[in-house]
């Protein structure tokens, strides 16, 4: 007899948060025992696809839903649970749809059900986002079990008293805590590739959209250069704000302060060249990026949106988002002066928020949960 098969629902596998999180428990638990297979919103090839297949693992499509497709949607994914599934566990990542789909779980005989709160509030408020988030809270009605990464998270997507009466079981986001280890030698071999010696080099790590706030970022990173004129931002991501981000950077006159690395595979690198982590999301759930920049020793600079939960080693300094970007430039350099870099690895390792014991507690819930 094989492993059991977990099926994890996304919009696509590029290296958002969640879908990045989900990597690492996928490496990290016993395949033997536990796989995971992958049902995507796209036709479009993800970046973990690849790694997936040679995990073990599955990748199912069905389309993009919108109002247009209803019927189609419902058809195709009930087809699929129907004719294909043989899957117990339907771990849903994506809530917008969860009402759908894990409906349908439940119609064709799926034993647990699980949707996974990943995003704190809703943001910028917009008809879209009120619909959303509407839709979002229907999931609950479908499923056997409720996961968030924070409380934020849980109280946003399944209301404040189901996570307090503990019907909402929260499940940090986890690293692997000695990947992102603060060493000397790559740090400097990084900045030299930088062209960077004594220069400040500020980082962000992070989907281009909205939500991330790449816009003010820039602000910030203006008021940052009039006081260390020769200082740098590196931008680790891509998204649909790409051709934005690049109006302000040219508006700004910062085409030479500010450079785009794109999607990358060597984050744990990266941080160790950075200096400073700023971090002015409007929402989140749990930005396991705070956690790896901690575990690398990098201060935090993040919006007061954020949970208190991810500052395991008081290297995060909160900003109110109503403060302007001359405020939160001089809470980064303030900062700075007062920082003197230590390896935050031994803290996060010893928390609740390294990959092996989450690893096994999902490890666990899963095998207990398929029977």
């Amino acid at each position: 007899m094989g492993p059991i098969r977990v099926l994890h629902v996304f919009g696509n596998l590029d290296t958002g948060g969640a879908e990045s999180r989900t990597m690492d428990i996928y490496r990290q638990i016993d395949r033997s025992k536990v796989q995971f297979d992958f049902l995507v919103h796209t036709e479009k090839k993800g970046y973990f696809e690849d790694e997936i297949n040679d995990l073990g693992g599955k990748v199912y499509r069905v389309p993009s839903f919108s109002p247009r497709n209803f019927f189609e949607y419902f058809k195709q994914v009930n087809n699929f649970f129907k004719l294909i599934s043989n899957h117990r566990v339907v771990h849903g990542h994506m809530l917008t749809t969860a009402f759908i789909y894990q409906f349908l779980a439940r119609k064709n005989g799926v034993v647990t059900r699980v949707a996974h709160a990943r995003a704190g509030t809703r943001g910028e408020l917009s008809f879209i986002n009120l619909v959303k988030e509407i839709l979002e809270k229907l999931s609950r009605f479908q499923v056997t079990d409720m996961f968030a990464v924070s409380k934020i998270a849980g109280n946003s997507k399944f209301g404040k008293r189901k996570v307090s009466s503990g019907e909402v079981k929260v499940v940090p986001n986890a690293i692997k805590a000695d990947k992102f280890k603060f060493n000397q030698t790559i740090r400097e071999s990084m900045r030299e590739k930088f062209n960077v010696e004594r220069e400040l080099l500020v980082g962000h790590i992070g989907r281009f959209q909205p939500q991330k706030n790449h816009l003010f970022l820039l602000d910030i990173f203006n008021e940052i250069r009039k006081i260390y004129p020769e200082s740098l931002l590196i931008l680790i991501g891509d998204g649909p704000y790409k051709e934005k981000i690049e109006t302000k950077i040219k508006k700004l006159e910062m085409s030479k302060n500010v450079i785009l690395l794109g999607i990358r595979s060597d984050i744990q690198d990266l941080l160790q060249a950075i200096d400073v982590l700023v971090f002015p999301s409007t929402h989140e759930g749990f930005p396991g990026v705070v956690l790896e920049s901690q575990a690398a020793g990098i201060p935090c600079i993040i919006s007061d949106q954020i949970t208190e939960e991810v500052n395991v080693t008081n290297q995060v300094k909160y900003v109110p988002l109503n403060e302007d970007s001359h405020y939160w430039a001089e809470q980064v350099v303030n900062t700075l002066n007062e920082f003197d870099r230590k390896d935050g690895y031994d803290l996060i390792k010893n928390s609740d928020y390294d990959i092996n014991s989450t690893a096994r507690w999902y490890e666990e819930f899963y095998l207990k949960r398929s029977h």
